[in-house]
């Protein structure tokens, strides 16, 4: 009996250790939550933080630092009254840590009184790479402008008009001056394309909020810090360095499943960039680069590509804090690589070739694949090198020799995209391409798809409005193939037609287009151009003026300057200025395009609403034109241009609307047209026409909450804002029309 019983004691143990082990496994501590969530405040208030683990212990700190390593115990009296990062994390049974909760709370006050001495923080960040010396280190809102009554006023609220990065992480992640990979800063250690590159790829974790702005943003995430760019890593040249941040499963998600651009870019991101406007930016050390500061010019690029329709990466001004420390006003951006094709087009991530050149310490090298690999790009350009070569050009477009898709040949090059990418360079005249500073990309199993060219890091632009590249010509590189696809006839025609379309009629190149998309950005950064002028606006005058000293700069100085110069003397003439190189480069004919009438009134070649009793009537010389969407002129196997079958000749005077009128109309038709002088063809320009019968189009509704109006269009619904896209209803679903 005595045995039987001490067994089952045994086994009573053994169940209970059994249980307890099970029980300690399935302990958890969940982290903390905040009483007042993160944003801009302007009153103090008491934080309490509490877990929803019962029994568990708080820790938090409030410089960064992760609380389970440097946390101090949370007693309940935590008043925040300044600009101020807080992580705390719970602990259970002395052992179970939670993840780190941060939240930061900002008040715009609080950056009148930063100043150059923050706790902990070094008086000198890494060493100068092409210069002897150590960069000085420079935290201050200089007091000139925040200790005056009105530009303080501009900074505080300057504060509250873009959206919030703010990143948090133990100082010694930035400026830990050890020379180690794992412990090192990376800051002090930027990883320089010059020098011994220490610091390269180095990565830091960090809690990454996005805060506010039109979107309200509302997200913490941790993930992998990093450094980012070529030279702008420099700390001679450029002390306000670029970030990059990874999205890893050692640091917290894999995937940032988040609309970081709203509706704008994609829902699912493995990486982003913080640009920091290093070119024509105030603390850039070239003084003549410093005055013609906007910090637009990038984006100016990259929303002008997406104005002509086509893929970018997107991206809106930020404020930046570095563990509270206002850092200046950022660029946040997609970044370019394979998981930025699958999330913005799809397939997989390892189905993309993307490709850049790599351009060394600004010296032009090959063309290599920052993602998959580098075969279909060396098929496409030697095929570009083969030309003037009709079989070669058509297996570049995906076609055989008779000009049909062909399966045989998948299609390498995407040419409305490659030339709308072209012409915006060459409008902006820009001066650091195109030995590197650019990407294109590519699916290498969609054979009907071609590479696609991206603006990207496109700072050198808009300065001389008689900058001519046409003479430009790198081998292996977009202005080299472009020199040679110029040799195309087919190609030079296409290309005739875009620039027609992007710099006549109101397009995109257009004096008051490009000039409403340059003030749609200023309308944004008006008033945070005074955080950044009083963050870095003062460095090269009173931190270091490396090659030459300079000023405190500000919005209303240089800046407004070099604005106005923009406004009276860049845009108004650019247009005319690039027209006549191209001219003079055999780039674009002399023959002037025919004009489109309706009712008398000249229109653009944007979707046009037609009514059958309105007048539709062209003008020009020796006039050619089609309705059914083909060209009235061919270039296949003939530079000099044929006629086409379907081509009609215009006499002056005649009313395309009596032909119209007798026809059987599709909802849309797409009218092409060209002319001839003096044996030279013009560029073709073409427009979409809905057609209405003349009560056809009737108002609805007055939207007034989004300020839209609602039509119906013989049954088909569509708003203003849809007829100035190009979108509308066909057969009861959305459709956009290019």
């Amino acid at each position: 009996m005595g045995k039987i019983v001490q067994s089952v004691k045994s086994m009573r143990f053994i169940v209970c250790l059994l249980s307890c082990l099970l029980a300690i496994g399935t302990v958890r501590a969940d982290a903390p939550t905040f009483s007042m969530p993160h944003g801009i405040y302007y009153e103090g208030f008491r934080l309490y933080i509490t877990s929803p683990t019962p029994g568990s212990t708080l820790y938090y700190t409030d410089d960064g630092s992760d609380p389970r390593v440097k946390g101090q115990l949370y007693d309940g009296l935590l008043n925040v009254s300044s600009t101020m990062v807080i992580r705390t994390a719970s602990l259970v049974q002395d052992t179970i840590w939670s993840d780190v909760a941060t939240a930061s709370y900002i008040f715009p006050k609080s950056l009148l009184t930063q100043g150059n001495k923050p706790y902990g923080y070094p008086q000198y960040w890494g060493k100068y790479c092409e210069i002897s010396g150590t960069a000085i280190a420079d935290y201050e809102m200089d007091p000139e402008i925040t200790r005056n009554e009105t530009y303080a006023a501009y900074v505080t609220e300057g504060i509250t008009k873009l959206p919030i990065v703010s990143l948090v992480t133990d100082r010694d992640n930035l400026f830990n001056r050890e020379a180690d990979s794992i412990t090192g800063g990376i800051y002090i250690y930027t990883g320089c394309p010059v020098g011994d590159g220490t610091g390269r790829g180095w990565e830091r974790p960090v809690s990454f909020e996005l805060i506010g702005g039109q979107d309200n943003h509302d997200l913490t995430v941790s993930c992998a810090l990093k450094l980012h760019g070529g030279h702008g890593r420099l700390p001679e040249k450029n002390p306000k360095h670029a970030f990059r941040l990874h999205f890893k499963s050692d640091y917290g998600p894999k995937k940032l499943k988040y609309r970081v651009f709203g509706e704008r870019g994609p829902k699912k991101f493995n990486a982003l960039v913080l640009r920091t406007f290093f070119g024509y930016s105030w603390q850039h050390w070239d003084n003549a680069q410093r005055n013609k500061a906007q910090y637009a010019r990038d984006l100016w690029a990259r929303e002008t590509q997406a104005k002509m329709g086509e893929p970018i990466s997107t991206g809106q001004y930020v404020h930046l804090f570095l563990n509270g420390l206002y850092w200046g006003m950022y660029n946040l951006c997609e970044r370019i690589s394979d998981d930025f094709c699958a999330a913005n087009f799809g397939g997989d991530d390892g189905d993309w070739d993307v490709t850049e050149v790599d351009g060394g310490a600004g010296q032009y090298h090959a063309a290599i694949p920052t993602y998959g690999d580098i075969d279909a790009w060396n098929a496409m350009a030697d095929l570009i090198y083969e030309l003037p070569n009709h079989k070669s050009y058509m297996h570049l477009v995906g076609c055989g020799s008779d000009g049909k898709p062909n399966v045989k040949y998948p299609k390498l090059l995407e040419v409305d995209n490659f030339i709308r990418y072209m012409l915006i360079n060459l409008y902006g005249g820009n001066t650091d391409w195109d030995h590197h500073n650019w990407y294109a990309f590519r699916n290498r199993y969609w054979d009907d798809e071609g590479f696609r060219f991206l603006c990207w890091d496109t700072e050198n632009i808009l300065v001389s409005p008689t900058e001519n590249l046409t003479s430009k010509n790198n081998r292996g590189c977009p202005t080299g193939f472009l020199n040679r696809l110029m040799k195309q006839g087919i190609f030079a025609h296409r290309f005739h037609e875009e620039a027609q379309r992007a710099l006549t009629h109101g397009g995109p190149l257009t004096p008051e287009s490009a000039l409403a998309t340059w003030d749609s950005l200023y309308s944004v950064i008006e008033l945070p151009l005074w955080d950044e002028a009083a963050r870095w606006g003062d460095y090269r005058r009173d931190v270091h003026p490396y090659q030459s000293k300079g000023s405190l700069y500000k919005p209303d100085g240089a800046f407004a300057a070099e604005r106005q110069r923009l406004l009276k003397q860049y845009f108004p003439v650019r247009t005319a200025n690039l027209i006549k190189q191209l001219r003079e480069k055999g780039w674009f004919p002399n023959a002037e395009a025919p004009a489109i009438y309706v009712d008398d009134t000249e229109i653009g070649y944007e979707l046009q609403h037609y009514c059958t009793e309105s007048s539709l009537t062209l003008s020009g010389e020796n006039i050619y034109y089609t309705l059914d969407g083909s060209e009235p002129v061919s270039w296949f196997q003939n530079d000099a241009g044929a006629l086409s079958p379907t081509a009609k000749p215009y006499s002056e005077g005649d009313n395309i609307g009596e032909e119209l009128a007798a026809m059987q109309l599709p909802d849309t038709i797409t009218l092409r047209t060209i002319s001839n002088k003096d044996g030279e063809w013009s560029p073709i320009v073409s427009v979409q026409l809905v057609v209405d019968s003349p009560d056809g189009l009737t108002v609805l509704k007055d939207h007034k909450a989004s300020k839209d109006i609602i039509f119906d269009l013989q049954g088909r619904r569509i708003t203003a804002r849809d007829l100035r896209q190009g979108i509308f209803i066909i057969n009861g679903k959305k459709r956009i029309v290019r």
